[in-house]
């Protein structure tokens, strides 16, 4: 944990775990007081009403007003937020979940290679090219692999300069770390297609082929969504 990670911070992460996982507050059903969660997680009023307010935003918690604090039943929750779906995904896995979240992969990234083709500037291509690079030198490395994946996705997001859909980056990138789990694999062949696959996008944007970028968005989303849906069989 970072070390300038505040109070509050830590707090609205316990107390969001603790209702997005539904053992000890389940959805739907009524919070205790702000006094006994006061009391419960050792903090003072002003903290707390902060946590709700944080979590509130995140549609977990419904304060009404003369009935007091609620959780929000799980299909309103805020699933673009990156906590609730780190929260969602930490300990098991939500098979219906991580399935609409390749739903929405397939419906958007598509276009926005095929805007980025049509839009991306010379800085734009500066910026996933090296993220394909990094890509490239992690192979071995899951955690750097994954950063420089996401990284590569993030500065095509950016390149589409379509400002609504850059302000969609940190979901997109939360939907690609929640399911990377069920989508990585480091045997060679599979790297090796992975490499290829995002080499051959780049070129795609950098040769301003909006068609062949989107068909090649579309190509690897249904390759990932292939691969998570046996990791999902085979766990279930």
């Amino acid at each position: 944990m970072s070390p300038k990670t505040t109070k509050t911070d830590r707090l609205i992460s316990a107390l969001g775990r603790d209702i997005v996982q539904g053992i000890v507050f389940p959805a739907g059903e009524p919070l205790p007081s702000e006094a006994d969660l006061c009391q419960r997680y050792d903090t003072s009023r002003n903290v707390m009403r902060e946590v709700i307010k944080v979590l509130a935003t995140k549609r977990l918690i419904d304060a009404q007003r003369y009935r007091g604090l609620f959780v929000m039943p799980r299909q309103q929750w805020n699933y673009l937020d990156a906590d609730v779906l780190e929260w969602a995904l930490e300990n098991d896995s939500d098979p219906a979940l991580i399935a609409s979240l390749i739903e929405v992969r397939s419906l958007i990234e598509p276009a926005i290679s095929r805007w980025a083709a049509e839009r991306a500037t010379a800085v734009d291509l500066v910026a996933i090219e090296a993220a394909l690079n990094g890509m490239k030198a992690n192979t071995h490395n899951r955690d750097a692999f994954m950063e420089a994946d996401i990284a590569f996705h993030r500065a095509i997001v950016s390149a589409t300069h379509n400002f609504v859909i850059q302000q969609l980056a940190d979901a997109i990138s939360a939907l690609q770390r929640a399911i990377f789990d069920h989508t990585y694999l480091e045997e060679p062949a599979h790297m090796a297609l992975t490499i290829k696959e995002h080499a051959d996008l780049f070129d795609m944007i950098r040769c301003r082929n909006p068609q062949a970028a989107e068909e090649m968005a579309d190509g690897m989303i249904s390759r990932t969504a292939s691969r998570a849906h046996v990791k999902l069989e085979a766990a279930g």
